[in-house]
């Protein structure tokens, strides 16, 4: 079942010892859970010690194998000192069981505390004991004894082991294969979980919250009940539309919770030693040993083998996103093997981010003793990244664990590794991954032993593999029943062989000789004119010195083989950009096309094919949207919708003056000054900055209620499509008062005694209130005050005169006198 792969290896030595000499009790960590269930383990979270012990230095050793090893009760005083790690001098010349033993001390506080023994690199096979209590192993002990000479040993320690406070004895068992061994690399020591998070797997992030991790239980709890009702889509519903978690995709974990549904009824999942802490994206990245179980045939099965898995949760939906890892552990569910068979996958980098792209496949097979995961410690997940940035084409690598079978089925019912390759591990790949199905993108890349498995699967299947290449391989012995390389190069005709691209090299000073191996391989191609690409290196021997810096070779052979049948690389849409503006002014001219650029990575500049559909109206205000398309010479289309919203011009804004004479009765007249051409305006006469109700027009007459009041206008010029705009003139002086219109006065009547005189005030200003004042010889009669005026005895021979007073509010008061009429004696 998938498998987080480390990004990081274990720190060295040197760097374990940066982090504690001995023991450390630091910063609080999660406490290990009382009970299985996602929901307790988050639950009982408690504040616990950061361990860092260091157990590298001086330890017992003795060859041969007792069970009774690894009780801590042993007297193992009489056993050799011996380094740990060491230069494996013990296995130079000695195949078979070794013990190593330590007695250390675990102080009281660090219980409670999730811990992890680190053991590092041993060889070749190994389990561990802590108190007697077996906590983990790697490889396959006799009689069918397997290497896992390249896995780095990382063992939970079960909560009952340690004896805190105490004397504690971690005991290991190795068993040594063949050739060299031992307990060869660190670090070494027992370490809390997160300590083991930062230092090997690069998790570096604050405890999450309490109100987070009650939220992770909860999820996990939905998660592992809806596998113990049987409810697929229950769980589904815990996982983000987006999730890829070490090769499953949402639809594919689906696939698979569906068929161990179909075989189990239920499932059983467990979570332990849960702790979440805070990624740097804010993700909530929950450590924990996950396990799914369940029954196969009516008998118990695991279908998911207990793991450290880090979760991956967003933190605002509390849906399970997954890794996004590009290089993971995984397994095919072999019916001819009748057991889970491991390989180890690697996807490219734009494989995640191009879900279109399909990619060659190369299998790249390890040598003997060897297994799918001793590429983890070569960092060949980066190695490939580096093959890419080169030039190279992409593709997806796999790696099989072969074991040391030799690539073949094996005699005698023995596994049947070939034919679960060719008929289960390649469908398999083919169905669950993009990849380009047939020969010509199918290729074959192998070390050592797996450099006879290349040339030997690729020859003997024409059909499904056509670029082979072998590094300091085996072309000349074969550990199986089958031919070597040279037989079955030396017995196929020409035209047969040049239906592969074929590589194969090999160093001066190979131990195994296959330097020669290769020299005769090139004589064998080169008489029967097959082209080939080989080399032997003047230094160098059988190690990954000698070919790990030709890997670029092998594969470079293969990418101009998958570029040769057709290989589409280029699934990248060009870039179209737009400008950042979004509206443009009513009335102004828009070019669609102006300040629009399309750039492909391959194609370079593509702004020439570009096409643009949809119109701007500047003379209609509104939304328009235009959409813009080009296409590469792969293909690829790329679109771009644009939203340009015609907004309203700005008006050019005048000065308004005002003319005329600021007097009562006196008519002012706005001038709006120079405005955009077509403006409509609105007038609002203001007193002393305040509005005059119903002054709306372009002229203003005074009146009273102005008097000693500043006047303004305030012009408000409208244009369809164009902001409104206003502004107001500067003020008047102060309104003055008016002058009056007047008449001369005219007196009627006959100029004699006794008769009556009218007074004619003539035309005076509107509204004008007269008064009069009867006058002889200039001097006024008393009581003479109205308009007409009887004529007495004391008026006889002497002149009358009328004088009219008008008066009108905001006017000056002002008076006029008629000519006189005399009066005859």
């Amino acid at each position: 079942m998938p498998h987080h792969v480390p990004r990081r290896r274990l720190v060295a030595v040197s760097a374990v010892a940066a982090l504690a000499a001995s023991l450390c009790i630091a910063t609080p960590a999660l406490a290990a859970p009382p009970a299985p269930t996602a929901a307790t383990a988050t639950a009982a979270a408690a504040e616990a010690a950061s361990v860092s012990l260091d157990l590298e230095g001086t330890w017992k050793f003795a060859k041969g194998d007792d069970p009774s090893y690894a009780s801590p009760e042993f007297d193992d005083s009489a056993w050799q000192d011996i380094e740990v790690p060491g230069d494996g001098t013990p296995f130079a010349d000695y195949d078979g069981f070794g013990w190593y033993r330590l007695t250390f001390t675990l102080p009281a506080e660090a219980a409670g505390t999730n811990l992890v023994a680190s053991l590092g690199f041993l060889d070749d096979v190994d389990e561990a004991f802590l108190n007697g209590t077996r906590i983990g192993g790697s490889g396959t002990m006799p009689p069918a004894a397997s290497s896992q000479w390249f896995e780095k040993r990382l063992y939970p320690v079960p909560a009952d082991a340690p004896n805190f406070g105490g004397e504690n004895t971690l005991a290991v068992r190795l068993y040594d294969m063949n050739g060299g061994g031992g307990w060869y690399e660190g670090p070494v020591g027992i370490y809390s979980k997160d300590a083991v998070r930062a230092n090997v797997y690069g998790i570096i992030g604050p405890r999450a919250s309490a109100a987070q991790s009650a939220a992770v239980a909860t999820v996990l709890e939905k998660q592992r009940a809806a596998l113990a009702a049987g409810d697929v889509d229950a769980y589904l519903k815990t996982l983000d539309k987006g999730y890829f978690h070490d090769g499953r995709s949402k639809e594919r974990r689906a696939r698979e919770l569906r068929q161990w549904m179909k075989e189990s009824g239920t499932l059983t999942l467990t979570d332990g030693e849960v702790e979440v802490v805070t990624g740097d994206d804010g993700a909530l990245i929950v450590d924990t040993n996950r396990e799914i179980t369940g029954t196969r045939d009516g008998t118990a099965y695991t279908f998911q083998p207990p793991s450290q898995q880090f979760l991956h949760i967003d933190a605002a939906t509390l849906r399970e996103t997954g890794n996004d890892s590009r290089f993971f552990r995984e397994t095919v569910d072999s019916e001819l093997e009748g057991q889970p068979r491991e390989f180890a996958t690697y996807l490219p980098p734009s494989y995640l981010s191009q879900p279109k792209r399909e990619y060659p496949v190369v299998y790249l097979l390890h040598g003997i003793n060897g297994g799918s995961r001793e590429w983890e410690p070569r960092d060949i997940d980066d190695v490939l990244d580096g093959l890419w940035q080169q030039g190279l084409a992409e593709s997806i690598v796999i790696m099989p664990d072969g074991e040391s079978l030799w690539y073949s089925d094996q005699p005698d019912g023995g596994t049947p590794w070939r034919s679960m390759f060719l008929t289960e591990m390649v469908p398999l790949v083919d169905k669950e991954y993009r990849t380009l199905e047939g020969r010509d993108f199918r290729a074959l890349t192998g070390v050592s032993m797996g450099g006879f498995g290349a040339w030997s699967l690729g020859l003997s299947n024409p059909g499904m593999f056509s670029s082979i290449a072998s590094h300091i391989g085996s072309l000349s012995y074969s550990g199986s029943a089958l031919p070597t390389p040279l037989k079955q190069a030396g017995d196929m005709t020409a035209k047969q062989l040049k239906k592969f691209d074929l590589y194969f090299d090999a160093c001066e000073f190979d131990e195994y000789r296959f330097d020669d191996a290769a020299r005769s391989m090139d004589t064998i191609l080169t008489g029967k004119g097959v082209p080939h690409t080989w080399a032997v290196y003047p230094e160098g021997r059988h190690n990954d010195a000698c070919w790990m810096p030709h890997l670029k070779d092998s594969f470079g052979m293969h990418s101009t083989h998958f570029r040769d049948a057709g290989l589409r690389e280029d699934f990248v849409k060009p870039e179209i950009s737009v400008p950042a503006s979004t509206s443009v002014r009513f009335g102004a001219t828009f070019d669609a096309l102006a300040g629009v650029s399309a750039r492909d990575a391959v194609d370079g500049d593509v702004t020439a094919d570009l096409k643009v559909r949809g119109t701007v109206d500047t003379r209609k205000l509104g939304t328009y949207t235009l959409t813009y398309t080009v296409t590469d010479a792969a293909g690829n289309r790329a679109r771009v919708d644009r939203v340009v919203t015609v907004v309203a011009a700005t008006l050019t804004v005048g000065t308004p003056t005002v003319t005329g004479t600021a007097a009562v009765g006196r008519t002012l007249t706005a001038k709006p000054g120079t405005w955009t051409k077509g403006t409509a305006f609105a007038y609002q006469w203001m007193r002393d900055g305040a509005p005059i109700r119903g002054a709306v027009t372009a002229t203003h007459r005074l009146t009273a209620s102005d008097l000693g009041a500043r006047l303004s206008v305030r012009v408000t010029g409208t244009l369809t499509g164009h902001v409104t705009a206003a502004k107001t003139s500067a003020a008047t002086a102060k309104v003055a008062k008016g002058a009056l219109s007047a008449s001369t006065p005219k007196i009627t009547g006959s100029a004699k005694v006794g008769k009556t005189l009218t007074a004619r005030a003539g035309t005076w200003t509107e509204g004008t209130r007269l008064s009069y004042q009867w006058l002889n010889g200039g001097k006024a009669i008393s009581g003479a005050t109205k308009a007409t005026y009887t004529v007495t005895r004391t008026d006889r021979g002497d002149r009358l005169t009328v004088r009219v007073t008008g008066s009108l509010a905001g006017y000056d008061t002002t008076s006029r006198t008629s000519s006189a009429v005399r009066i005859a004696r």
